[in-house]
């Protein structure tokens, strides 16, 4: 180690690594890039990250390391009918796991960019190393030590690592604040004010250092085989090898795992001492990650080889010399492509996964609006102690409303109804289970949400105690249910779904903490409300029927349709993040592919020139080229599909765990066709230049030697 050392500082040394890394400018460029992306994606989630939780912080309702202040809310106890409490859940990590497993699953998915830089850089120097074989037989043959022979592949990678890290670290900054300005967050709670950012030093020169620990790894295990060469058998001609090299299968990868898991502990830690649940949460989505890595590393080389040939048979006909020749490379040499396969269809594989869960979170969104707001128009004023009864004079005959109090303040909301009022409204609807609850509800009867009888374990028949200033008073639970008594105000999704409705008459206990009936107003129209609230494509003509009433600087009004439809953007823009990330992801799935195609083009530069040289035109040359990046596309896609179909349906079944959202599993057809036709343009977008070079190779001075 210490002769290592010391040759890294010699002369020699520092001109020969400077020389390869010339020569091999695009490995070099992939190469820095791959530590570049991968730093920056993670620095950017980091910043982002810290950003949020800044913003976040000055509230108890957004920050979940704040006491909640009950005092300035009622207090809620759930009973079984016989006077028992229930088991209740904390009403922090009721409100905040959902968005602490966001956080975390933000965090672990910038690893894939990370990864996929590391296998770029692993890749590049196992092919520099070996293309150079002969070069470093010259130099051993020459007197040079084997340490002063690692010291120049070593200073390679401590060039590149270092530079890539540089340069993650300073293109992070300007990325992070344009995703902030662009309104993305962790939690997508609050946007970050660019004045509210912080740069977390720290963690992000550990990230950086990981990135250049991670091209030092990288080139480790090549070094060490090539030290190793047999110095009278790499100086022979090449035509006395037999081909004995070309099923060589790169070793060592393994040794990426280790920065790999680093970065995994250090970004997840923080999540570990939570809870249970969450712990078997990101437990799972670790594992699987790192199933997609290995899959990728133990299973894609076979698969390419065995099915990669068969594949090419689909090409056209009238390529039947391009067809051939590169279904004879697959069958040979097919684990040459099993890194950009394996590249390609993880972050594919991710792409897709990501897309079932925000899919499967829409839909879950649509199911519930369907049922709490498709029926109804709200009015509801932006100050607290503002009234939307005063609208009610100019709605239409037709229409039927009913007149709500405020909301206790987070995390227990209560808001009272008039009881007569409440059954208008279901009526409106048509729905049987709705009237009849309707029927049921009175003075001391409580209706309760979902996501309310989840959080107290309480269902029909058991009790809910109210307390406060103004006494404590208990509330048989009438019914549980999401289709009546929901009322809209700003806040968070799962805030606003948490609720309890109680009768006017009982208005009183909770009267020092909402503001009085008349505060929100639901509409429904009784003509049109059944089929709204069936699921049909029919709506309310609310155009019509609100034509009359005017416009007003502090009351809101909102359809159910429209609620909906911010509701399902708003989730998709929650995850906007994620796109960010598997964004960077593609591209340095795309650089790894071209590198991989230039590295093996480079190689081959005899087998083409004879080619050439046989008669074969430089386009049937770019045709072949870009025949390889399809199949690496089409393979890297198809794998993608059914690595990211179970992915995304272990994620949901992780979700359901943790959270209260019922999501269910659906791919639509159009996802699987998007995720392959995605992943063979990257490949066949990245494969252009190096179709171009090969185009325009020398077939002469390729083949004048030997």
């Amino acid at each position: 180690m210490l002769l290592l050392l010391r040759a890294l500082f010699q002369p020699l040394v520092r001109m020969l690594a400077l020389r390869n890394l010339r020569a091999d400018r695009f490995g070099a460029m992939a190469a820095l890039l791959g530590v570049a992306l991968g730093a920056a994606t993670v620095n950017v989630v980091l910043i982002l990250d810290v950003g949020t939780r800044a913003v976040e912080a000055k509230s108890f309702v957004t920050n979940p390391d704040l006491p909640v202040f009950t005092e300035q809310t009622v207090t809620l106890r759930g009973l079984r009918p016989d006077g028992q409490p229930t088991a209740a859940a904390d009403a922090q990590e009721e409100t905040h796991e959902d968005y602490e497993i966001m956080r975390s699953a933000i965090r672990l998915g910038s690893l894939s960019a990370f990864l996929v830089g590391a296998l770029i850089v692993f890749f590049t120097f196992n092919v520099a190393v070996e293309r150079r074989r002969r070069e470093i037989a010259l130099l051993r043959s020459a007197g040079a030590l084997p340490p002063q022979v690692a010291a120049v592949f070593v200073l390679e990678a401590l060039l590149l690592g270092v530079g890539g890290a540089a340069l993650g670290l300073l293109a992070s900054i300007p990325l992070a604040y344009l995703a902030a300005k662009a309104g993305i967050t962790t939690t997508g709670r609050a946007r970050i004010p660019l004045h509210a950012i912080r740069l977390p030093w720290s963690a992000m020169l550990l990230v950086c250092g990981t990135g250049a620990l991670t091209a030092l790894l990288g080139v480790l295990r090549p070094v060490r085989e090539a030290l190793r060469v047999d110095i009278a058998r790499a100086l022979r001609p090449r035509f006395l090898e037999g081909g004995a090299e070309q099923r060589r299968r790169m070793r060592g990868v393994m040794l990426l795992a280790l920065p790999f898991m680093v970065l995994v502990y250090g970004l997840l830690r923080p999540f570990f001492r939570e809870s249970v649940p969450l712990f078997a949460f990101f437990v799972l989505e670790a594992g699987l990650v790192c199933a997609a890595f290995l899959a990728a590393i133990v299973f894609v080389p076979d698969v390419v080889a065995r099915l990669g040939a068969l594949a090419v048979r689909l090409a056209p006909r009238r390529w039947a010399a391009e067809r051939l020749l590169l279904q004879r490379r697959v069958e040979h040499s097919g684990h040459e492509l099993a890194w950009s396969v394996g590249g390609v269809m993880m972050v594919f594989a991710l792409l897709l996964a990501l897309h079932i869960a925000t899919a499967a979170l829409k839909q879950e969104v649509s199911a519930w609006a369907g049922r709490a707001l498709a029926p109804y128009t709200f009015f509801y004023p932006d100050a607290p102690l503002g009234h939307a009864e005063r609208m009610l004079p100019h709605l239409s005959e037709r229409l039927v409303a009913a007149r709500f109090s405020s909301r206790t303040p987070w995390p227990n909301v209560v808001y009272a109804v008039p009881g007569d009022e409440l059954r208008a409204l279901a009526e409106a609807t048509g729905r049987p289970e709705s009237i009849a609850l309707s029927r049921r509800f009175g003075p001391g009867k409580a209706i309760v949400s979902t996501m309310m009888a989840r959080r107290f374990d309480v269902g029909p028949g058991d009790l809910l105690e109210v307390g406060g200033r103004a006494g404590v008073r208990r509330f048989e639970v009438a019914g549980v249910t999401d289709d009546l008594g929901y009322v809209h105000a700003p806040g968070a999704y799962r805030n606003l779904r948490t609720y309890a409705v109680i009768e006017a008459a009982d208005f009183p206990v909770i009267s020092p903490y909402a503001t009085a009936i008349g505060h929100t107003v639901a509409v429904a129209d009784p003509v049109t409300g059944a089929a709204a609230a069936g699921g049909g494509p029919e709506t309310p003509p609310w155009g019509e029927l609100l034509a009359g009433v005017p416009q007003a600087r502090d009351v809101r009004m909102q359809t159910g349709v429209e609620i909906e439809a911010v509701r399902r953007k708003a989730t998709g823009r929650d995850f906007v993040i994620f796109d960010m990330i598997l964004g960077f992801t593609t591209v340095l799935a795309a650089i790894g592919v071209a590198n991989q195609m230039v590295l093996a083009l480079h190689a081959r530069r005899r087998e083409l020139a004879l080619q050439r040289v046989l008669g074969m035109t430089a386009g049937q040359v770019r045709r072949m080229v870009l025949m390889e990046g399809a199949l690496v596309g089409a393979l890297g896609g198809a794998l993608a599909v059914l690595l990211g179909v179970p992915l995304g349906s272990a994620a949901l079944g992780a979700l359901r765990t943790v959270s209260t959202f019922d999501v269910e599993f659906s791919i639509p057809l159009e996802y699987g066709v998007l995720t392959a036709l995605g992943a063979t343009a990257v490949a066949l977008g990245a494969s252009l230049y190096p179709a171009r070079t090969a185009g325009r190779s020398n077939a002469a001075e390729s083949v004048q030697y030997e």
